[in-house]
């Protein structure tokens, strides 16, 4: 079989995705798709993710993982399984090399993408309010279609 070997993230790596991170309130989609690209290149464990979710403001790191963590919660009630094998709150040091764990770092990583996608709605941006202004000889009627 296959051996999986850890590689920790280079400077550049943290760089872009402190940078990444600052979008997050803008755009989290793609924040989220940033994050999804890292888990593939990198398949990070569990102590990796907490690192990632550190570019964060601690109120955002905390949302993502409470919408994480229910909507693990939720699929994981309803295939009757322990959500805490799949999301656990401190590490569980799973051994990358072990097909058990390694499915349920893959799952967790997931619903980390999931939680990222969900949690912070966009932004409105108040400022394009004020750039609509009716024309004075528009109608109302003209001016809302």
């Amino acid at each position: 079989g296959k051996i999986l070997l850890k590689v920790p993230f280079t400077t550049a790596d943290l760089e872009a995705g402190k940078q990444a991170a600052g979008e997050y309130r803008s755009d989290p989609v793609s924040v989220a798709k940033h994050f999804q690209f890292v888990v593939k290149q990198h398949n990070p464990d569990w102590q990796d993710i907490q690192l990632l979710l550190e570019h964060l403001t601690e109120t955002e790191k905390q949302l993502i993982l409470k919408v994480a963590r229910d909507l693990a919660d939720d699929y994981y009630k309803t295939v009757r399984e322990d959500v805490k094998k799949y999301f656990p709150l401190q590490d569980p040091k799973w051994e990358s090399n072990r097909c058990a764990y390694l499915e349920r770092l893959e799952a967790h990583q997931e619903w980390i993408v999931k939680g990222r996608e969900k949690a912070i709605p966009k932004t409105i941006k108040w400022s394009a309010l004020y750039e609509v202004k009716q024309n004075p000889s528009e109608s109302p009627t003209e001016f809302l279609d």
